[in-house]
């Protein structure tokens, strides 16, 4: 090798190191511009909370007009108290034609997964389940189970058969009625976390009411800081998530109690009877709309028949070669009569590896 070729090798090594430290500060300098911005109000019926990492006050504004308006979307197409939400709509008109009705892409979309996760869960995540829901909801207010033959009538009307959907719409049997509330925060923190992306924000945490969605960590940091559910005040443990939907379910605070049972709001599809164990769960997925999901079927199924789900649910990810595939869970049962608050030997706890790995953390 020449004295020109060593000189000019050195100056390329020299200044492939300057490119690297320059790129380096640059994508520093750029990172260090984002600043935190938090947002909050009340959608879907729950408080609501925006945190995200943009370059000014005028970018997360109308980033955050443009979340709150997905999630405003979705309610009017979703809602099962908004009586001109398209959802009950096409309920109303159940059982006057055999032809399907036209609905949206987003219904579509909702009633797609919906129908997925019942047949994922036999059953224990199922859409139909509002009539039986109504009822219960009535005994609130006398205080008594509701009538046996308006039971019965209701479970007619749940199930996979009393629906049906294809390319031209969905068909719903009289009397049939569709409840999305387990699976509808979930398909709009998705779709909220997806339109921020669009926006060029990547950093960002939705919360809603403790069913969570988060886009990258914040600058600097491995993930975001979340909380996992508890049948307590405080969480069981803490995680730092990012790229990932987790979402709670259980019935410590919402119950009814009627001549010593104490009935939970959480009702098992297949049975038409409400839980009476008191329990809180907790599933982390790759997208908010399965954790929510699977969430609700957690505390239905229990820890064990649950496994079978998550079996089922890796063969699909398998399937379609998914990326980056996980699914995460944790039951908190508490012991029959113990009442809260509950000390760690009276609740009962199942979880995966990741989430017991957090509880020996703890310990």
């Amino acid at each position: 090798m020449n004295i020109t070729t060593l000189v000019v090798s050195r100056l390329l090594r020299i200044f492939g190191v300057l490119a690297i430290v320059l790129v380096n500060r640059s994508l520093f300098a750029q990172e260090q511009e984002l600043q935190r911005y938090e947002f909050t109000t009340e959608k879907m019926g729950v408080p609501t909370r925006l945190i995200m990492y943009a370059a000014d006050e005028k970018t997360a504004e109308r980033a955050s007009d443009v979340v709150w308006r997905r999630f405003d979307e979705l309610n009017g197409v979703l809602s099962d108290y908004d009586p001109e939400s398209e959802i009950i709509q096409v309920c109303r008109r159940a059982g006057e034609s055999r032809e399907p009705a036209t609905i949206s892409d987003d219904l579509r979309k909702a009633l797609e997964e919906s129908r997925r996760y019942c047949e994922i869960t036999d059953g224990a995540f199922d859409i139909t389940v509002s009539p039986i829901v109504k009822l219960w909801r009535r005994s609130r207010f006398f205080h008594k189970r509701p009538p046996e033959d308006l039971l019965v009538s209701a479970k007619a009307n749940v199930g996979l058969d009393v629906w049906s959907l294809d390319d031209r719409g969905v068909v719903v049997k009289e009397g049939a009625r569709f409840d999305v509330g387990g699976i509808a925060k979930g398909i709009a923190l998705d779709d909220a976390l997806e339109a921020l992306k669009k926006m060029g924000i990547t950093s960002a945490l939705i919360d809603a009411s403790g069913d969570l969605r988060m886009g990258d960590a914040p600058p600097g940091k491995k993930g975001w800081k979340v909380g996992v559910a508890s049948l307590n005040d405080e969480p069981t443990c803490y995680c730092e998530l990012s790229n990932a939907g987790i979402c709670s379910s259980g019935d410590a605070n919402r119950y009814l109690e009627i001549d010593g049972v104490r009935y939970s709001h959480i009702i098992d599809p297949r049975t038409g009877e409400p839980l009476t164990r008191r329990c809180a769960s907790a599933v982390l997925a790759p997208t908010a709309t399965m954790a929510d999901a699977l969430a609700s079927a957690l505390c239905v199924l229990g820890a064990d028949d649950f496994l079978r789900v998550v079996e089922r649910v890796k063969k699909e990810a398998l399937a379609k070669k998914a990326d980056a595939f996980f699914l995460e869970y944790m039951l908190l049962q508490a012991k029959d009569k113990s009442d809260a608050p509950y000390a760690d030997e009276e609740i009962t706890v199942s979880a995966s590896a990741f989430f017991q790995e957090k509880l020996n953390e703890k310990d």
